[in-house]
């Protein structure tokens, strides 16, 4: 079965020969008619299994590569890259992983290359008319009759049923009955006597899928999976694999839909539309956070741990985008939208009205939206079950990461957050709303002792020498305990002096000095263009209000205009020659000042294009911070809402039970995992990368409103008790909302996102 594979995989390494395949292919004509393209889809699944390079994850025993995360998203890049068509049968990669995992080996001969060649197509038998999302209860029933099952029932909204060769179908086994129990997972020959397709027309007036009725149909006990009734846990198997994998190459695919998106606004007169603009970098963060998301799930999958935590989220997540990004689309064609997809003159031939119609699906077919959330909510955060059927253990504890962070950044999780716990209590937290200005002294010395705030700076700068990522990580910890220290924005100072190469005033914050930038900030971030403080020869005069960690800095970084020539200058100052008025801020945990400079002599590190440069170099970074900051804040409110959620009865049940609480508890879970997801793959990009701003931008504003969406609704699940003073959940809102505008407004970063793309396809 394997010989065509085997012979391919000793020619070189898998990129020599999928790079001389895809060459060649990219020298073909296209197929015109979609019968054609059919027929070319499925000619190419063959040609990529007899190069060796069909199936970039499997393992090599069956014929995969095997390659390790990074190389399969490299695989997905260049096959996407190079347009070359889709596997004709999708639903076949969600029983290939069951077969490779519970098959036995006849089951792997027989099924594996023929399904990964597209010689035949597969269809998915769970749904039934009165077991829709609700799989525990079907009812189609298998009966042993020596060596064969009789199959007898019925399945609904089985897509691709009409032409698929086989179905992976469940089917009970055991008694008649609702439970998990007894259920089994049976392989399925379409064309078995007894079997029944009859075509269901759909709402974008397409046969997509189907009633199937089985009517006796006998089928061989050497095509179960698994052992008889425990199919349960085989198909969790399958889903699980399927939601971990699949999601990385529908990243590269969304990403040529939301840019085919970005284009469309563009040809209809909207690139400068404000509010078509906030839509646009909404399915942008969409296609970014589905990508982050998929990455972490796969990277659990390859270090053998369990991924259902995030992949469940992103089922749900990316089931949402489609419908977001083609509702977008579909508004984008303007009056176009009145016209049916087969209509004379449709936009773009259709393609959008008919995949707002086919979208609608997206959150019914795996289990509705609203079941997704259900599991979300009782299976991931470990809420009790809406069902009365108890209450299982969460994933993880609610509000930690759901994928198993790598060594080093879950040893600096644990040992830190043990450090910050002791702070974190919510009447010390409470305490500071009377000290505008102070900060908790002993816990900054703590975090210094940790290595903080100069991890990851060089350790020639006196710095630790750390990834960005584990600064990120650092900052949430922080963020999580509300921790009452101005290490926001003491980095933030710390990163525009580093860009400046004031090694000096580095070395001393990386040491503990704490340190502030004082520069206006608008909604569009720092204020370069508007009013600064004037320096008139060697003194400043003017002054900046509303500048965060100045009560508190030991080093102050200046902003400031030359009198004379009208450049901009940056130096530092003591706060001991300046005046500082201290305000009182809505994050009582931070403080906040105006800084008043009247006859200061800084020490001037920088002037003209350098300093423009310094800022342009600093911003990605200090949004980045204060981002991870607000990841925290957000995931310690999902904690608090759960955790209330699964002690606090009312009307004789745990108000986690209830859906108007749970699905609450699981969109929150959704924003702060997602913004989570995207604060830490952007620390991974270069500086120099030409996405590293973009992304930045995107995951500064999704990280900036998740927080204030989080907190807002842990005091909604909190009730009366989490409207007073002395519960936290409003001290989480005020950080969260002093995080929003401290260097600008999500909707503000949202449109610099969109801007960007926008200019790129331009």
């Amino acid at each position: 079965m394997t010989e065509p594979v085997e012979q391919a995989t000793g020619q070189g390494d898998w990129r020599t020969r999928l790079t001389a395949l895809l060459d060649d292919y990219a020298k073909r004509p296209r197929p015109e008619t979609s019968r054609d393209r059919a027929v070319a889809a499925r000619a190419w699944q063959s040609e990529m299994v007899d190069a060796g390079v069909a199936a970039p994850g499997w393992p090599k025993t069956v014929g995969g590569l095997e390659l390790g995360l990074e190389d399969q998203l490299d695989y997905y890049r260049m096959t996407s890259a190079a347009g070359v068509p889709k596997h004709p049968s999708p639903i076949s990669f969600i029983v290939a992983p069951t077969l490779i995992v519970y098959g036995t080996e006849l089951q792997k001969k027989r099924f594996l290359e023929p399904l990964l060649r597209a010689d035949e197509t597969w269809c998915q038998g769970f749904s039934e008319p009165g077991a829709g999302s609700d799989l525990a209860s079907l009812s189609t029933k298998a009966v042993r009759d020596g060596d064969s099952y009789r199959v007898t029932g019925q399945k609904i909204w089985t897509t691709q049923a009409t032409g698929a060769d086989w179905m992976f179908a469940l089917v009970r086994t055991g008694p008649a009955g609702r439970g998990t129990a007894g259920i089994s997972y049976l392989l399925i020959q379409m064309d078995s006597p007894g079997i029944e397709v009859r075509p269901l027309k759909d709402a974008s007036g397409g046969h997509h899928f189907a009633e199937v009725f089985f009517d006796d149909v006998v089928v061989p006990a050497e095509n179960l999976v698994g052992e008889e009734g425990k199919g349960w846990s085989v198909m969790r198997t399958s889903l699980g694999h399927e939601r971990a994998t699949a999601f990385l190459a529908d990243e590269f695919r969304y990403r040529g839909l939301v840019d085919k998106v970005f284009s469309l606004a563009i040809e209809h007169g909207y690139a400068d539309n404000a509010l078509i603009r906030q839509e646009l970098a909404f399915v942008e963060t969409g296609v970014r956070a589905i990508a982050a998301n998929s990455a972490r799930a796969l990277d659990a999958v390859l270090r053998n741990s369990d991924p259902g935590g995030v992949a469940s989220v992103n089922r749900l997540v990316k089931s949402e985008f489609e419908q977001q990004l083609h509702r977008l689309a579909q508004r984008l064609t303007g009056s176009g939208a009145a016209l049916s997809n087969r209509s004379e003159g449709a936009v773009d031939a259709g393609r959008w009205t008919y995949g707002y119609f086919m979208s609608r699906a997206s959150t019914i077919g795996a289990g509705t939206a609203e079941i997704q959330r259900n599991a979300i909510a009782e299976q991931v955060l470990g809420l009790p079950s809406h069902r009365g059927e108890g209450t299982r253990p969460a994933v993880v504890a609610p509000g930690r990461p759901l994928t198993p962070p790598e060594e080093a950044e879950a040893a600096l999780r644990e040992v830190l957050g043990k450090a910050l716990a002791s702070h974190a209590a919510a009447e010390q937290l409470l305490s500071w709303a009377s000290k505008t200005a102070d900060y908790d002294i002993g816990l900054w010395d703590e975090l210094v002792r940790f290595g903080l705030p100069g991890l990851a700076l060089p350790e020639d700068l006196g710095g630790g020498g750390a990834e960005l990522r584990l600064l990120a990580a650092a900052v949430e910890e922080a963020g999580y305990a509300v921790a009452p220290v101005p290490l926001v924005p003491t980095l933030i100072a710390l990163e525009v002096l580093r860009q400046a190469g004031a090694i000096d005033a580095v070395r001393a914050v990386c040491d503990g000095a704490t340190a502030a930038f004082v520069v206006p900030v608008d909604d569009n971030g720092w204020v370069v263009d508007g009013p600064l403080p004037t320096l008139d020869g060697s003194r400043l005069s003017g002054s900046v209000e509303r500048v965060p960690g100045a009560p508190v800095a030991d080093r102050l970084v200046l902003l400031a205009r030359d009198a004379a020539t009208g450049e901009l200058v940056l130096g530092t100052a003591k706060p001991i020659e300046v005046e500082i008025e201290p305000q009182e801020s809505v994050d009582v945990t931070g403080t906040i000042a105006v800084v008043v400079l009247d006859g200061v002599e800084p020490e001037v590190i920088a002037r003209g294009a350098e300093v423009t440069r310094i800022l342009d170099a600093a911003r990605p970074v200090a949004q980045l911070v204060l981002a991870a900051d607000s990841v925290g804040v957000a995931n310690r409110a999902l904690a608090l809402a759960v955790d209330w959620a699964g002690q606090r009865e009312q009307f004789g049940h745990l108000i986690g039970s209830y859906q108007a609480i749970s699905h609450r508890c699981a969109d929150m879970l959704i924003r702060a995992e997602g913004s989570r997801s995207q604060v830490l793959s952007a620390t991974d990009l270069e500086a120099d990368d030409a996405e590293a701003r973009l992304v930045s931008d995107i995951a500064a504003a999704a990280a900036l409103d998740a927080a204030v969406w989080a907190a807002e609704n842990c005091i909604q699940i909190h009730g009366g008790i989490g409207f007073t003073w002395e519960h936290p959940a409003h001290v989480l809102l005020r950080r969260a909302t002093a995080n929003q505008v401290a260097l600008g407004r999500p909707e503000n970063l949202r449109d610099r996102a969109a801007g960007a793309v926008l200019a790129r396809l331009s």
